[in-house]
């Protein structure tokens, strides 16, 4: 039995925790303050150490999290709108995911990666989780579209155990499966550090003459490695925060020392 359902959070480029925007509660409210920003939905794209993805989907009616008794195998095509423009687009969907029916707080593991000895970097939470996820880089997000359905909502059920069907849903459902096959061969599977997009290098390409980017991006990598194997030889631990939009690349600790490196 095909189990689907779509999902809908705030905008962001790439879901590896940066700025997230958007007209959502959480995000309104922290408008102006520290938290500003800093959605839940910050790391959806970004795999924990073992390869799971967790994602999270606001409340609907402010309080219920998706749900199904039969809560594993599901396909959630995950929606956004670029708050500077007109329209919805697939930022990207999960396969064969579990969907757990409550807002859980973060593995110990993903605390780990994502913060530092103070704590982590967000306050997040995750209701979906899957082995295997698809992510639509923002340069292939090119195919907005509108439905009054998915405007009201943060999630809908299409098809699956005890979903009952209707021509709106038929319609959403037709619509998002096109969407999908027509993203499909842009979109980058099981995406990380590894394989999405670098945020840092501009499309424009402004240090054409020092290597293609994909060199560069291993010569970046190779001198990672070596910063991050000297401080360990002296006993550091160290957390990438490469990710983040804090001005350093990793943050090096001993017992009470500690400092970030570029």
């Amino acid at each position: 039995m095909k189990k689907m359902l779509w999902v809908k959070f705030g905008w962001s480029e790439f879901y590896r925790g940066g700025l997230v925007d958007g007209n959502f509660g959480w995000l309104n409210a922290n408008k102006g303050k520290k938290n500003e920003g800093r959605g839940h939905e910050a790391f959806n794209f970004d795999p924990g150490p073992d390869g799971t993805y967790y994602c999270y989907v606001p409340p609907q009616n402010k309080e219920y999290a998706p749900s199904n008794d039969d809560s594993h195998g599901w396909t959630v095509i995950c929606l956004a709108k670029n708050p500077k423009y007109k329209g919805i687009h697939v930022v990207g969907w999960y396969e064969n995911a579990t969907l757990h029916g409550e807002w859980l707080d973060p593995p110990a593991s993903m605390v780990r990666q994502h913060g530092d000895a103070t704590g982590p970097a967000h306050d997040w939470s995750y209701c979906i989780t899957s082995k295997t996820a698809h992510f639509v880089p923002p340069e292939s997000r090119t195919m907005p579209f509108s439905d009054r359905s998915i405007r009201q909502g943060k999630y809908s059920f299409l098809a699956g155990p005890d979903v009952h069907s209707d021509d709106n849903k038929q319609r959403v459902l037709a619509l998002l499966e096109g969407r999908l096959k027509a993203l499909g061969p842009r979109a980058i599977k099981n995406p990380s550090e590894k394989n999405i997009p670098d945020p840092e290098i501009d499309s424009s390409d402004p240090l054409r003459g020092f290597g293609t980017p994909e060199h560069r991006k291993k010569v970046e990598a190779a001198a990672e490695d070596a910063v991050i194997s000297h401080y360990k030889t002296k006993g550091f631990n160290w957390t990438r925060v490469t990710h983040l939009p804090c001005g350093y690349d990793f943050i090096f600790a001993r017992g009470e020392r500690k400092f970030m490196s570029r």
